[in-house]
C-alpha cells in the first residue's frame, strides 16, 4: 500500500451493539487501519488504502444501520513528481467540477475533499491527482516514484 487516505464518515454508534458492529466492519475491511471513533461527534476516522474500494464498507455500514452517509471526507498526502508548479486553486476547482465532489482543496501537500461515499468518487480524485503530476504517497515503497508512472 503506497497511499492511505484519511476518511471521515458520519456514524450512529449510540448503542453498544452498533458500536461493536461498526468496529467489526472496519476491522475486517481490507485496507483499513488507525480506526478512531468519536461517538459524541458521530463520526469515525480511519486510514484507507487509496483509491481503494469503499463501496463494500459503506454497504455493510448501511446494512447494520451504523451509517447512512452519502458523502465522506477524504484527505490524502501527495508529492509533486512533475517538477512543475501546480496551481492549487485551479486544481481544487477542477476537482469540484465533478458531480461526485462537493468541496475540494489543495494546500500544496494535501488534497482534501468531500465526496460521494463511492469507489468511483475516490478513483476520480485519484486520477485527477495523477493527471496533475502529483502522486499520493505517505508510505514509502520499493518502487518509489516509479509506482505511479503512467
Amino acid at each position: 500500500m503506497a497511499a492511505a487516505a484519511t476518511l471521515t464518515i458520519p456514524v450512529s454508534i449510540a448503542t453498544p451493539a452498533r458500536a461493536l458492529d461498526a468496529q467489526r466492519i472496519l476491522n475486517s475491511a481490507p485496507g483499513t487501519s488507525h480506526i478512531a471513533f468519536d461517538a459524541l461527534a458521530g463520526k469515525v476516522t480511519f486510514k484507507f488504502q487509496f483509491p481503494g474500494n469503499i463501496d463494500r464498507v459503506m454497504e455493510k455500514l448501511r446494512a447494520k444501520h451504523v451509517s447512512n452517509a452519502r458523502t465522506l471526507q477524504l484527505t490524502v498526502p501527495v508529492e509533486n513528481l512533475s517538477g512543475k508548479t501546480v496551481d492549487t486553486g485551479r486544481f481544487a476547482a477542477h476537482l469540484q467540477a465533478s458531480p461526485v465532489v462537493q468541496a475540494a482543496s489543495f494546500d500544496g501537500k494535501t488534497v482534501s475533499a468531500t465526496i460521494a461515499a463511492q469507489t468511483n468518487a475516490m478513483r476520480f480524485v485519484f486520477e485527477e491527482i495523477i493527471v496533475a503530476g502529483l502522486m499520493p504517497l505517505d508510505i514509502p515503497t520499493v518502487a518509489g516514484p516509479q509506482e505511479f508512472v503512467l
